[in-house]
């Protein structure tokens, strides 16, 4: 056959599979717009789109046939993703201290999460024998880092051999978005009765009905043009910014990979790719900043190719869950989501307002929401208590998320490696930053405050 002819199929399958996926994004978008209890829980559309498909596929009611591409959209998409999350880092040293709190409250959310769910997944697989190796450790990627996390660190533990982890990320990041808001608002309605909620406007619209459709002032620009289109088009340009990031991280570890000293090579070579773009990002961002050249990178439109690449990889995973895997893992998945709650109130409502004295309660709710389920949660809890955002909540919610994302990006890409040595490592490593947490907020946050 034709090489060209051959290429020319294998681009038609991919346009076709990628067609019909996002006619299903599409009916995500209309799922939405026609019923608002799912709106309330902000479920993604691609989540919901990816759970029709499902229904409609082979494993339940078998109207479509899913495409075979679509169980592996996964790796190059969140290699996307992954890459475009260093764009735009820059860490403000005065930022840093008059927001430690809250950066502090992040970090010890994630590393508490880590070391809870990786030694309560052990004690559960002493129960459950069927249990993925290293299960409990999702819960720092899909509690707390949502759908994107889960399904990147899914798909690296599924590469190496751990079968069933991509499906089991999909179900507990989905669970935990429901508990993010049906939990949540238990401690909005107990935190207005208890008068913690300082900026409520009783006044104010509950509006959490917003509209999906925007418009006049509420539309928003998705990113702006860097460079003349006489040129370039400028998404062309951003996108070739991202895919060179890949590149220079492939190119990087493959040359490592060859350096004549056999066990640097040895684990050079075993450098997950999904770590080649984040690495490669830091390169790239780092030259264009030192340089000054850093204008022509739009962060705004590098972000946004990065949600066009986590939408696709939300709902090809969610399509190709796997429901007979579902079923077997319901309970000790439900009994390790109690434990995560469990922990996240005592963080979020009891040591949080035991340091901070001033809009600790709205800075509560973001970390509550967002370390069950996503940042727009945790928001939108926050929202329902300070609807005009008065608090200084926001930016240092917003300025820990900042920091933290760089590191917890990194670390999806390099934990499961980790794991699958020695879960212990795992655990070992979240008690150690935990404690560490723990006693700057107690001998430093507490203090300033």
């Amino acid at each position: 056959m034709d090489t060209g002819v051959a290429f020319g199929k294998v681009f038609a399958t991919a346009v076709d599979d990628l067609g019909l996926l996002m006619i299903f994004l599409l009916v995500g978008v209309l799922a939405l717009r026609v019923c608002k209890p799912l709106k309330k829980l902000y479920l993604p559309a691609g989540l919901i789109g990816g759970a029709v498909a499902l229904i409609m596929g082979p494993q339940v009611l078998g109207i479509i046939e899913i495409p075979s591409t679509w169980s592996g959209m996964a790796t190059p998409m969140i290699n996307i993703v992954l890459t475009t999350t260093i764009f735009g880092t820059a860490i403000n040293r005065d930022k840093l201290k008059k927001y430690a709190g809250a950066i502090d409250l992040v970090f010890l959310t994630y590393f508490a999460q880590m070391l809870v769910g990786t030694a309560v997944g052990i004690g559960l697989s002493q129960i459950w024998k069927n249990m993925p190796y290293a299960w409990g450790m999702m819960a720092i990627y899909t509690y707390w880092g949502g759908h994107g996390a889960a399904t990147t660190a899914g798909t690296l533990f599924e590469e190496m051999g751990n079968s069933g982890m991509l499906s089991l990320g999909i179900i507990m990041a989905t669970l935990g978005l429901i508990i993010a808001m049906v939990a949540g608002m238990v401690w909005v309605n107990i935190g207005v009765r208890r008068g913690w909620a300082g900026f409520i406007d009783k006044s104010t619209d509950n509006k959490e009905d917003a509209p999906i459709l925007l418009t006049g002032d509420q539309r928003k620009p998705i990113g702006f043009t860097t460079i003349s289109s006489d040129v370039v088009n400028s998404l062309a340009f951003q996108l070739a910014l991202v895919l060179l990031c890949m590149f220079v991280g492939k190119v990087l570890f493959t040359t490592l990979a060859k350096v004549p000293i056999a066990p640097f090579a040895l684990v050079m070579s075993k450098i997950p790719a999904l770590l080649y773009g984040i690495v490669g990002a830091f390169i790239v961002w780092f030259i264009l900043r030192k340089t000054h050249t850093d204008g022509y990178a739009d962060v705004k439109t590098i972000k946004n190719i990065g949600g066009v690449a986590l939408e696709i990889c939300v709902c090809s995973a969610t399509a190709t869950l796997d429901l007979e895997l579902f079923a077997s893992y319901l309970a000790p998945i439900l009994l390790h989501m109690v434990c995560i709650i469990l922990l996240m109130c005592f963080i979020c409502m009891f040591l949080l307002r035991r340091w901070l004295k001033k809009d600790w309660f709205e800075l509560a709710l973001m970390a509550f929401g967002q370390g069950h389920g996503s940042t727009p949660s945790g928001l939108a809890l926050a929202r329902c208590v300070d609807p005009n955002s008065k608090s200084y909540a926001w930016e240092a919610f917003g300025m820990a998320i900042g920091v933290a994302t760089p590191f917890t990006s990194l670390f999806a890409a390099v934990l499961p490696a980790v794991a699958m040595q020695s879960q212990w490592i795992i655990v070992g490593l979240g008690a150690i930053v935990t404690v560490v947490c723990l006693l700057f907020g107690e001998f430093v946050i507490r203090r300033q405050s």
